[in-house]
């Protein structure tokens, strides 16, 4: 009699063990799979004025007036997943501040960021960020500001594929899009209480999903009964 218990019980809890992977299984989100996007130089402007990034609809080919401010930044966007700005904002007035008008030339803000790593291709390194007054002849347009600071690389249509040799050859390739990471903790320790709510969020699916399991097992049991 006891044998057939402990047989009973080992096939009871083999059961609840399947049924509670089970319930986890449908619990548990799954993790979406990757978004694709194009990986590229971004290019944004302000004009003179403007406190706030605006996409640009065309090439680099805008004559340019003295006041305005150039962006470029290399992003990555996908159709939903909207292409990041510089991080340094359309400032002239900081940009080029102590820089002083010149007869026949303009002077134009421009910031280069080189994004993130969690853009940069294979073994390559973001560089460090541009922010500079172009000084240049007037009615220059945004490539001549862009050459005026940075070697540019560009292929046979005119797209802008690497400045100042980044990325070193690629060119608006098409990638999975970069998962979005948590914010970092501001502070250095949570105190209890937050611990203890944390600690509960990650037991409570778990208790769930055994609970659903000897439900299952039950109900199964009265049925064969």
């Amino acid at each position: 009699m006891l044998n057939k218990l402990n047989k009973l019980n080992k096939k009871s809890l083999s059961i609840i063990s399947v049924l509670t992977m089970l319930a986890l299984s449908i619990i548990t989100p799954q993790s979406a799979q990757a978004d694709k996007g194009y990986r590229y130089w971004g290019y944004f402007q302000a004009a003179a004025g403007a406190s706030n990034w605006t996409a640009a609809m065309t090439g680099p080919t805008t004559i340019l007036k003295d006041g305005d401010v150039e962006g470029w930044t290399f992003t990555a966007s996908s159709n939903d997943i909207p292409a990041t700005e510089p991080m340094a904002s359309p400032d002239f007035a900081s940009l080029c501040d102590g820089v002083a008008e010149v007869a026949g030339k303009i002077r134009v803000g421009i910031v280069v960021d080189f994004g993130g790593a969690e853009v940069a291709p294979a073994g390559e390194t973001p560089k460090e960020v541009i922010t500079d007054c172009a000084v240049v002849p007037a009615k220059s347009n945004g490539l001549a500001v862009l050459e005026s600071v940075a070697k540019v690389r560009a292929d046979k249509s005119g797209l802008i594929c690497g400045i100042g040799g980044y990325p070193a050859t690629e060119c608006g390739v098409e990638i999975d899009m970069p998962t979005a990471t948590a914010e970092p903790q501001t502070m250095a320790t949570l105190d209890d209480e937050e611990t203890g709510a944390s600690d509960k969020s990650k037991i409570l699916p778990v208790a769930l999903a055994i609970g659903l399991a000897i439900s299952i097992f039950v109900i199964i049991r009265r049925r064969k009964k």
